[in-house]
């Protein structure tokens, strides 16, 4: 009878002891592991969460060195759960996974942050992901999954809208009566005319920006919430964002990805469905690390875990994600143990491009193509130089023949330089 067959028998008549200890959560049959060598000698493996010292065991609850004259080997192995994917219900719920207002599709929750007053636990995440882009009321349910994920209010309500920051749009559907009542006559008269066409009103305002899209809410019990984000940790603190730094985030749609910071204090065009556009300042363009769904998750620095932004929107070729100081100031929340204000007001950007930027953005952005204004570091012959000019990002390349003399972006402004670069087309 082979040694291997004896110990399987060894472990399968201790198993009911073995399990009544408290600490294990498994047993099988393995190499044994001295002094941190594997060896050829087998062993009754014994599985539990954690490695406690003998002297803060009870005597019944050490395990033997050997059963049988088999050799036992204690392996800690962590709380063995099953392996969920984001969009499952989670209880408690980490960062990374699906969530949800409760007339919305999907998004990502953020992480767990405090109300600066109360010091009480927050979600974070984006407004049209917890506000349903300005349309929710104060105390509407939050789920967990999300209802794209099959979240529903009887059952999987996480949380309750607390507050957000309203989303400015430069254009969206008419509200205004008389415009309307406008729209309905032409339309009507389109009809009788036999025409295809039909009339549409817009309320327009090219001088509205935004620098977030947060909100947040209050969990219905601490419980449901674990203030770590899946494979990063507990988040400590912010970092300030600097070009080329190494980024990562975890979110409902692609999980854990990493990227790179590679333009700065960003002005972007976001298209958010319906009709409605929205400007956003100061942003964060990192390399493309999302796809929809993925809205609302922390942006964190590859080396620490400090949180540098909050993603919302992205193309197949860039994500987009807000600066976390003003998300933070403006939302009226902090991380657990952190000074919020050690880091305000640092800028690394040059004077200079910044106000050169200022200066030409507004013209910039109205040629055609245009979706976004930035700073970044100029790439010359397909590698980063040290220079850093502006970043004009364009929805596509095209031919500078192709364009009309007032479309065409110029090579450098008051000595600033300027290089184009294509991300497509911007969107939440």
């Amino acid at each position: 009878m082979s040694y291997l067959f004896d110990a399987l028998q060894v472990k399968n008549s201790n198993k009911k002891a073995l399990f009544a200890k408290p600490n294990v959560v498994g047993m099988g049959v393995g190499y044994k592991t001295t002094y941190g060598k594997l060896t050829d000698h087998l062993s009754i493996i014994v599985m539990v969460k954690e490695k406690i010292p003998v002297s803060g065991l009870r005597t019944d609850d050490i395990i033997p060195q050997t059963l049988n004259q088999i050799p036992t080997d204690i392996v800690a192995v962590g709380n063995v759960q099953p392996l969920l994917a984001r969009t499952d219900r989670w209880r408690p719920a980490p960062g990374g996974v699906s969530l949800g207002h409760y007339k919305i599709t999907a998004g990502t929750l953020g992480c767990i942050v405090y109300d600066q007053l109360t010091g009480n636990p927050l979600i974070l995440s984006n407004n049209h992901v917890l506000a349903n882009r300005n349309e929710a009321q104060y105390g509407d349910p939050i789920l967990q999954p999300g209802p794209a994920d099959g979240g529903q209010i009887s059952r999987d309500m996480i949380a309750i809208l607390e507050r957000f920051h309203p989303i400015k749009y430069n254009s969206s559907p008419a509200t205004c009566e008389f415009a309307n009542f406008y729209v309905r006559m032409g339309n009507f008269i389109a009809r009788k005319l036999n025409s295809s066409h039909q009339i549409q009103a817009f309320r327009s305002d090219a001088s509205l920006s935004n620098e977030i899209d947060a909100a947040v809410a209050r969990p219905v019990e601490d419980s449901v919430i674990l203030a770590e984000n899946l494979e990063i940790g507990e988040i400590e603190g912010t970092m300030t964002p600097s070009l080329d730094m190494a980024v990562r985030k975890t979110g409902r749609s692609t999980s854990f990805t990493t990227g790179v910071i590679n333009i700065l204090d960003a002005s972007v065009q976001v298209n958010y469905g319906a009709e409605r556009k929205a400007t956003f300042e100061h942003q964060i363009v990192t390399s493309p690390m999302s796809k929809g769904g993925d809205s609302g998750s922390l942006l964190v620095a590859q080396d620490s875990p400090k949180a540098v932004g909050l993603l919302f929107a992205g193309s197949d070729l860039a994500t987009i994600h807000n600066p976390i100081e003003p998300v933070l100031r403006q939302l009226k929340i902090t991380f657990k143990g952190s000074n919020m204000h050690a880091k305000s007001g640092r800028r690394i950007l040059l004077e200079k491009v910044q106000a050169v930027k200022v200066d030409n953005q507004e013209s910039l952005m109205q040629k055609q193509n245009v979706v976004g204004v930035g700073i970044g570091q100029i790439q010359s012959q397909g590698s980063t130089t040290k220079q850093v000019g502006i970043i004009v990002m364009v929805s596509q390349k095209i031919a500078e023949d192709f364009l009309a003399p007032q479309d065409r972006i110029p090579a450098e402004i008051d000595g600033v330089p300027i290089k184009v670069r294509e991300i497509g087309d911007i969107h939440i």
